[in-house]
């Protein structure tokens, strides 16, 4: 046996070609490709290069996952509610989750609403304020520059990714008062990672809701706040982060209200939620400059998983030919083939862990889509 093994050597080569060994590392997952640069220099620069970043993360959207952020507070002498560890989860299906990343936060942070991911990259919002850009496969986090003042609650952030200048914008809506009417403005402003200022930019043309915004190719979509707009229109704001201006982009022809924006293999999609027949409809939006809605899938939701508070539209993700419903801290799958609902999870400890999470009650529950990568946030 040793003799053919001999014979066979002679007729291989003794490298893999650059381009072989490209192609086979960009669909290994981070965790791996963060330990392979330590093999040789060669591995270290082909790795760390923004093309090989790039091509990873093609291949890692190709394959997407869920993450789940927890949120578990204590409470202040003065009422406010402080965390000091933050923990990501990836959601493998069922009830199983590993651990991706656990992060403390010594001085501790104010509550964080949803966050919002763009490329591997999520902005994380707090109710105080404060921001941060967290990569959980490079455990790389930074926080940004002080923000303007808010006289209204919830952040209002969007976060996403500008292919002409090839950047990562932030961009944030709050609101002020007129000095002279003292009527309630809303303003806006946008950060360009790499720098340390925020700029106003033109006021939108209708007030923001608090709803988390979902950017899709180069935009971000905002849903108009109905309860400060005496006229709302029949459509949503659409953010440019190009020439960062403002555009009225249609609603779904279903009529109603109650909607949740999501994004599905790199469409837009929303979800518009029936209170009367509890019933939750799937648009979804292709097409170039013929924009068209198409509606994808209608769900009944059972009585006992709509709830009055907090929840009117469930926040919707899609994974693996099946939707993940979330209802306050409670978890519901439905199979898009037997149209059945199913509940996996009441609370945080339902679900099976690789690692213990904290021992106090999560308060907070957040599901989002997820694609990994490389993308390095020190160096903007």
């Amino acid at each position: 046996m040793r003799i053919v093994i001999n014979s066979w050597s002679r007729f291989m080569p003794h490298y893999i070609p650059d381009d072989v060994m490209f192609n086979i590392l960009s669909w290994l997952p981070s965790k791996s490709l963060i330990r392979f640069k330590s093999v040789c220099k060669a591995w270290h620069a082909m790795i760390s290069s923004p093309c090989f970043t790039d091509a990873h993360l093609e291949c890692s959207k190709r394959n997407p996952s869920i993450l789940m952020v927890p949120g578990a507070y204590e409470k202040q002498e003065d009422g406010e509610n402080i965390a000091f560890m933050m923990v990501l989860y990836k959601y493998h299906g069922g009830k199983t989750m590993e651990l991706v990343h656990m992060q403390n936060f010594p001085l501790g942070i104010g509550v964080w609403t949803r966050p919002v991911h763009c490329n591997g990259l999520l902005l994380i919002p707090t109710m105080n304020l404060e921001m941060m850009i967290c990569n959980p496969s490079t455990r790389q986090i930074v926080f940004l520059p002080k923000v303007s003042g808010n006289i209204c609650t919830g952040t209002r952030a969007g976060f996403g990714f500008d292919p002409h200048s090839n950047k990562y914008k932030v961009a944030r809506s709050f609101y002020q008062r007129d000095s002279e009417t003292q009527e309630l403005v809303c303003k806006f402003e946008v950060l360009t990672l790499g720098t340390n200022a925020w700029r106003q930019t033109e006021d939108p043309p209708y007030p923001i809701d608090a709803l988390t915004p979902v950017h899709v190719k180069g935009a971000i979509y905002w849903i108009v706040c109905s309860s400060l707009c005496p006229d709302p229109p029949n459509a949503f704001l659409r953010f440019c982060l190009t020439d960062e201006k403002f555009s009225l982009f249609p609603c779904p022809p279903s009529n109603v209200k109650s909607v949740r924006f999501t994004e599905v293999e790199g469409e837009l999609c929303c979800a518009c939620f029936f209170s009367e027949t509890l019933a939750l409809e799937i648009w979804n939006c292709s097409g170039g400059q013929n924009l068209e809605w198409t509606r994808r899938y209608v769900i009944q939701i059972p009585p006992d998983v709509v709830m009055k508070y907090p929840v009117e539209r469930p926040p919707l993700i899609v994974f693996r030919e099946k939707m993940l419903l979330l209802a306050f801290k409670k978890v519901y799958r439905y199979d898009i083939e037997t149209c059945r609902i199913v509940e996996l999870a009441s609370k945080v400890s339902d679900f099976t862990c690789y690692e213990p999470y904290l021992e106090k009650e999560a308060r907070d529950l957040h599901l989002f889509n997820y694609a990994e990568s490389l993308v390095p946030i020190r160096e903007f």
